[in-house]
């Protein structure tokens, strides 16, 4: 059964009647009807000024699809196709359609041409249950062909089985789709011999029975344990489960594995991007549906989700993306990596969008001479070694037990933070990363609809009280106080993401968002009082086993400035003295506190650093809390506001907080840690949390691992990188097996930057 956007709520989040949250609209409805859409366009409106102007909030999410504010009613664009979409591009009108791209007649082979497979016992309703959970996003009366059309191979092979006209049918159906016919061939064995046997058929149609079964399992189990799953991430769950199901299909499709042609190949479990190309173009029996999922998942960002998941410690540390998968890596995805909420899969396309922008662009012939002379170079040629650069370093950190790599990791974060900040990549970036953004959504119907469904909860506040909702789920007698940064980040995200997708309309604040919905904004609000002027948030976060004083300073600051993001000045400077005194209480009663607060003494810069603030001039910036000693003397006077300040600022640019962030991320925050992929870091400001009066509060994801100035808001971006994910690299590894595997891997990319390697 589908999980629609619906749901009640229990905790301390109230369930608000839909019409009684701010801007409902019947944009969904509105869209469902001839005509109806989205028009794209280019805006000139800066992220920051889209994060902090009130006056562009729509007035409704209807008029929120139409530049210029048009009425509900009104005639707009939908997707287009977005694959040479120039800054100055528009697109006309077409009718929106409810259809799935599983009854696409454009995708689809004609029912009549296997009219004897799908109307045959073979298509039971017992037998089509396997792909009920595949084409449950479909209308009821779309539903049953389509399973039907999936169902396909398994019934020709059953049939092909028996004797008679229809035999000879099915066996005619399977050589006439390559894929099918390689499949069914090499199901005893890895090489085609031209030979198909029923033993073949068989053990096919077993496999395939198998996988469909595996995909069901993975797709419940994805339900189950996220009741609320937004729109987008179910669809993105849903594609990924008919690849799953489809994997013995997939695994046979290289052209190179069919008898006879030169360099015939054995076929094997993994797949690559030109295996589900082929699979589609070449195989016209096959659904709708399935060429769907191939066109998705041959996508270079969305593969590159797949790449790696599952993989940890150990076989991370050894293993670089190579744009290749199996079925391991599908089920590791839904049930691991893959985004539950719309800040998770808005973060997610962000990803994917920058993958695809540098995919093909070709670095092996750069060196280090890209940093020491950048202007010689192109933003997309920095932008793809700083991509690269980003990925040898999760290979590197995982490889924390094999190697010392303290000094590689400061010279990949280093490098990171300079082509983060040339002008050329972010420019580059900005530019391309939208643009692959609007491709991805458009090139799939279904993933389009829900995006614009998605994007009707967002702007309403039904989005932000469903994830405050599911934070409130986390609340136990350890963790009294719910946490709903991670949801504040996802509004900003998602508002961000619709910025991309629909760069000519009005896109509200999330600040807008909250305060016209003022039963959230009471809720927050109290939330902010318990967790940051009560000191409820860090005393749970030093309650945290694997976490330190300094790790739990620096969550706390990041949650804090999601709260800042959403709330006014006057909110916010209400606790501030407040904040001070319970964040110094918290850490003199915690012993991690108080390791934190008696630090290493650095007698070269303590003594100067202590007269400063006691005279009045406040902290600079102060490179490190672990050197930090005025901060006692701070406390020793009296003066708990500058020490409590004095702790805030030194985890925020300490030079300690790159690699205490990494960890902490590592060790708490699973899919929401992030290795940057995304971005760059004067962009994120505004997509995380927003501009903060005075400073910038959390840059968030995009630069965690790999900015100049550490960033205390570095993990609040919904969940960047979902197929990176930190926590799934970072394992306990046997050093004297690893040792070598990790530097093959990760020593070519040193040696071509000139980075210093970890031996």
């Amino acid at each position: 059964m589908r999980i629609t956007g619906s749901s009640s709520f229990s905790g301390n989040v109230s369930s608000i009647p839909t019409g009684e949250l701010a801007d409902a609209s019947p944009v969904a409805r509105n869209l469902s009807t001839p005509g109806a859409g989205v028009e794209f366009g280019q805006s000139g409106q800066s992220l920051s000024d889209l994060l902090t102007s009130a006056d562009d909030t729509a007035s409704s999410v209807a008029s929120f699809f139409s530049p210029g504010g048009a009425s509900a009613n009104s005639d707009v664009g939908s997707f287009s196709d977005f694959s040479d979409i120039s800054r100055s591009s528009s697109f006309s009108s077409v009718n929106s359609t409810a259809s799935s791209e599983a009854s696409d007649s454009a995708n689809a082979p004609k029912a009549d041409d296997a009219a004897f497979l799908d109307n045959s016992r073979f298509s039971s309703p017992e037998a089509l249950e396997r792909w009920a959970p595949m084409v449950a996003h479909l209308p009821p009366e779309q539903r049953e062909q389509a399973a039907k059309e999936l169902n396909r191979p398994i019934a020709a092979a059953w049939m092909a089985r028996e004797d008679g006209p229809d035999a000879a049918k099915a066996m005619e159906f399977i050589n006439d789709n390559p894929a099918l016919k390689t499949a069914v061939d090499t199901a005893q064995g890895g090489t085609a011999d031209g030979k198909i046997t029923n033993k073949d058929l068989k053990t096919f149609a077993k496999n395939m029975e198998k996988a469909a079964k595996s995909a069901d399992k993975d797709v419940e189990n994805y339900q189950k344990d996220n009741p609320n799953a937004d729109p987008q991430s179910l669809e993105m769950v849903r594609n990924a489960a008919v690849m799953r199901a489809n994997m013995p299909l997939a695994q046979a499709a290289d052209p190179h594995n069919e008898l006879g042609v030169e360099g015939q190949t054995k076929v094997d479990d993994n797949v690559g991007a030109d295996d589900l190309k082929n699979l589609a173009a070449n195989n016209p029996g096959l659904s709708g549906a399935l060429k769907q999922s191939c066109s998705t998942w041959s996508q270079a960002g969305f593969l590159g989700q797949l790449d790696e998941a599952g993989m940890k410690g150990r076989a991370k540390a050894a293993h670089s993306p190579d744009k290749l998968f199996n079925a391991k890596n599908l089920s590791e995805w839904i049930k691991k990596s893959a985004p539950t909420n719309g800040g998770q899969f808005a973060s997610m396309l962000s990803d994917a969008a920058t993958l695809n922008s540098v995919d093909g662009i070709d670095i092996s012939k750069l060196n280090a001479n890209v940093f020491d002379n950048p202007t010689a170079y192109t933003g997309a040629q920095k932008a793809a070694v700083m991509i690269k650069l980003q990925q040898t370093q999760q290979s590197v950190i995982a490889g924390r037990e094999l190697r010392d790599t303290e000094n590689t990791e400061q010279g990949l974060t280093d490098r990171i933070a300079k082509l983060q900040a040339d002008p050329d990549v972010q420019a580059f970036l900005n530019d391309s990363v939208p643009k692959e953004e609007r491709r991805l959504v458009s090139s799939d119907s279904a993933l389009k609809d829900a995006c614009v469904k998605q994007a009707d909860s967002v702007n309403s506040g039904q989005a932000l009280q469903t994830d405050m909702a599911t934070a409130d789920k986390a609340v136990n007698k350890h963790n009294p106080n719910p946490d709903y940064s991670s949801a504040i980040s996802g509004l900003s995200a998602q508002l961000q993401l619709q910025h991309d997708l629909f760069p000519d309309t009005q896109v509200p604040n999330p600040r807008d968002v909250v305060s016209k919905n003022p039963q959230l904004e009471s809720t927050i609000k109290d939330s902010y009082t318990n967790n940051f002027a009560n000191g409820g948030a860090l005393k749970q976060l030093l309650g945290q086993k694997k976490v330190d004083g300094e790790q739990a300073m620096q969550m706390m600051a990041g949650q804090k400035a999601a709260y800042d993001s959403v709330l006014s000045s006057d909110v916010t400077d209400s606790v501030k003295e407040d904040y001070a005194n319970s964040t110094v209480r918290e850490l003199q009663d915690s012993k991690k506190g108080r390791k934190l607060l008696e630090g290493k003494t650095d007698e070269s810069h303590a003594s100067a650093l202590a007269s400063e603030l006691l005279a009045g001039g406040g902290p600079k910036m102060l490179r490190s809390v672990m050197g930090f000693m005025s901060v006692k003397d701070m406390l020793a006077h009296g003066d708990k506001l500058g020490a409590a300040q004095a702790i805030y600022d030194s985890t925020k640019y300490g030079a300690q907080a790159i690699k205490g962030g990494v960890d902490a991320g590592a060790k708490l925050l699973g899919r929401e840690a992030s290795v940057g992929l995304g971005r760059m870091a004067g962009q994120m400001v505004g997509r995380a949390v927003g501009m903060v009066a005075g400073e910038a509060a959390g840059m968030a994801a995009g630069m965690a691992v790999g900015a100049s100035i550490p960033v205390i808001g570095w993990a609040i971006d919904g969940a960047m990188a979902l197929g990176f994910g930190i926590s799934m690299i970072i394992d306990a590894v046997k050093k004297h097996k690893a040792q070598k595997a990790f530097d093959h891997n990760v020593d070519p990319v040193l040696d071509q930057f000139g980075i210093a390697k970890a031996h």
